[in-house]
């Protein structure tokens, strides 16, 4: 979004909500196109359209963003349907067959079960707990997805910049391909007996 086209959605703004001190002075202006300008000017604009037919209260630049981000690029799955996809994929292929369960899965997913392990989904004592570890894990991945797709992407190229700087490396979280993640053992006494796991894991490692 160029400078003339943000001015548009400026012009917008102030005509919706004129009691309003939103974008009052040239700093604010400059602001808030810093904070917007990566954006695409059509999702903007429609991203504000809809604030202004639905809100009484000015945007902020936050709403935006996240009105933005709901509007392109893969949707996050809610939970029940994550779960919905998991428990149909065990019904379907088992314990035995994890890959081509994954094929069923979002990334997202594919990953919060590979942290909990597939085993441990599958012959778990408590489904419920299962179920409840999952919820929580995958939830909070959702969330730090949601958090990233909103970020202007020069803020996000800072972040990581500063974290490399200023956090000590041994307290700093890389990021791991989701092939990379590395199954959770099964509690002792549950699952597919020792020498299947072994061979399983080879198979997940390839």
């Amino acid at each position: 979004m160029n400078k003339e086209e943000f001015a548009t959605i400026a012009i917008g703004i102030k005509s919706a909500y004129p009691a309003s001190k939103v974008l009052e002075d040239k700093a604010s202006m400059d602001f808030w196109y810093m904070m917007l300008q990566d954006m695409d000017y059509k999702i903007v604009q429609n991203a504000v359209l809809e604030h202004i037919s639905t809100n009484t209260f000015p945007p902020s630049i936050a709403e935006i963003r996240k009105q933005c981000a709901a509007r392109f690029g893969k949707q996050i799955k809610s939970f029940d349907e994550a779960w919905g996809t998991v428990q149909k994929a065990v019904s379907t292929y088992g314990w035995e067959r994890p890959l081509e369960a994954y094929e069923k899965m979002d990334e997202l997913t594919v990953e919060v079960v590979k942290n909990i392990g597939w085993n441990n989904i599958c012959h778990g004592n408590n489904p419920d707990a299962t179920r409840a570890n999952f919820r929580m894990a995958y939830e909070e991945k959702a969330n730090a997805v949601r958090s990233r797709k909103q970020l202007p992407m020069f803020v996000e190229r800072e972040k990581s910049l500063l974290i490399e700087q200023y956090v000590p490396k041994e307290y700093q979280i890389e990021e791991k391909k989701q092939e990379e993640i590395p199954e959770k053992e099964s509690p002792a006494g549950e699952g597919p007996p020792e020498h299947i796991k072994q061979r399983l894991n080879e198979l997940l490692r390839r």
